[in-house]
């Protein structure tokens, strides 16, 4: 009989990262008993006890802060350790990394590549086909953001899907200016909610609620959130300063058909059906499970 899996989560409570680690251990506890224990990185460092006591079999990462104190508690408790996203330390340090395809990697006997970052994000049971949602992103390093251009989109999107209630909220990267002219969309059919009135509960829920759902380009995990939920996904365009590899992770997706674009919406009158929902965390715990399991009968 399989015994209860220990596993330690080194945090540096990040919401992204938390996403991540959150996604894959409720992945894990569908296929073994889980024994889980949180570890704030910078507790490890003022601390030398076991949490919780005894020893774990898996120790999981997300955070380049967090590696170093994972790698310490690996030394002194021993159990294997997964460092999700490409760790900044050598890969040869960590019994497995989870990393994206689009950052360049090839898999190996180290490395498993994921079809974005994981995430905690399980698909919609009833979406409403006609209930959508905006997630609006910003300023970001590699895009050049235009209010003028964004509201366009806005207004093409509501041309393009006439009937659907939408929903748009922004980000900690929304400039302040965007907001005030998307208040001028507000209706009957348009509801505009800045993010300082919303929290990651109130996301999941419109996750679980909108059966379409659009994202601004320059806010690639939220697409991928999207495509876990089960939704039909289209990406708004923001100018590019350069190509980079989330870019060109996004233009794959579009090439692939996982998601539309404004201009293709407008070609087709429709939005293209959805796919199967993306399960990359529950991909990657089958993995680890079956890793484990050789492990033990070995």
């Amino acid at each position: 009989m399989e015994h209860q899996l220990t596993v330690w989560c080194v945090t540096d409570n990040k919401p992204g990262h938390l996403s991540q680690l959150r996604g894959l251990v409720r992945a894990l506890s569908q296929r073994r008993e889980l024994a889980v224990q949180w570890i704030d990185y910078r507790d490890r460092i003022r601390r030398r006890t076991a949490p919780g006591g005894g020893r774990p079999d898996l120790i999981i990462a997300a955070g380049h802060s967090t590696h170093l104190p994972a790698l310490s508690l690996k030394r002194r408790f021993g159990g294997k350790l997964v460092a999700i996203m490409k760790p900044s330390l050598p890969r040869w340090l960590f019994d497995l990394c989870i990393i994206p395809e689009h950052d360049g990697v090839r898999p190996s006997r180290r490395v498993v590549t994921t079809l974005g970052a994981l995430n905690d994000i399980e698909p919609a049971p009833d979406p409403q086909r006609n209930q959508g949602l905006i997630l609006v992103g910003g300023n970001a390093r590699h895009y050049q953001w235009s209010d003028a251009r964004m509201i366009e989109q806005l207004h093409e999107l509501e041309r393009a899907l006439p009937g659907h209630r939408w929903t748009l909220t922004t980000s900690r990267r929304t400039p302040a200016s965007f907001v005030e002219s998307a208040a001028g969309l507000q209706d009957d059919h348009f509801a505009v909610i800045p993010f300082e009135q919303t929290d990651r509960e109130w996301l999941l829920g419109m996750y679980r609620d909108c059966g379409v759902i659009w994202v601004t380009e320059d806010s690639a995990s939220m697409v991928y959130e999207a495509l876990s939920a089960g939704a039909q996904v289209g990406v708004l365009s923001v100018p590019r300063r350069g190509e980079g590899r989330v870019s060109r992770g996004l233009d794959q997706l579009c090439a692939s058909g996982r998601v539309t674009t404004l201009d293709q919406v407008k070609s087709l009158g429709t939005m293209p059906p959805a796919g199967a929902p993306l399960s990359e965390a529950a991909r990657v715990a089958e993995y680890l499970d079956d890793c484990l399991q050789t492990r033990e009968s070995g």
